[in-house]
């Protein structure tokens, strides 16, 4: 951890274009080490942190599109339902062929939105239950 932390303090205190070079060794064989530009490790740290927390981590492209059944299983909904928020205009699609395409900015934005009204209503539930005393 205190290597990280001194790659962050370092990655933190760099140009955007500033370089770093990381080593990796194993007991068997060569080393190999590769050239990464400052973003890359503050993004690497973040990977670590996370993982190290017990988190999954999925790194994505930024403008890549998903399919309908790949955009339905990050929101946990069926393909049908997501096919409906898509025809009432709740999410963005592009068709290529027959097929629908999803951009998967607005897709993020649908889920943090949805994921922020879901927390407002557990708010709201937790705090009858208080005024009720049904905890």
């Amino acid at each position: 951890m205190l290597a990280a932390e001194g790659l962050k303090s370092l990655a933190s205190g760099c140009q955007q274009s500033a370089k770093f070079k990381l080593e990796f060794r194993t007991s068997r064989g060569p080393s190999h080490s590769v050239s990464l530009p400052s973003f890359s490790v503050k993004l690497l740290i973040e990977i670590l942190r996370q993982t190290a927390a017990g988190n999954a981590v999925s790194v994505v492209p930024i403008r890549r599109e998903l399919t309908t059944q790949e955009a339905a299983e990050m929101l946990n909904v069926s393909r049908p339902f997501l096919i409906s928020l898509v025809e009432k205009g709740e999410i963005p699609a592009r068709m290529v062929g027959s097929h629908r395409r999803i951009p998967l900015l607005p897709l993020l934005e649908y889920r943090r939105k949805t994921a922020a009204i879901q927390e407002e209503a557990l708010d709201r539930m937790a705090a009858e239950a208080q005024e009720l005393k049904l905890y």
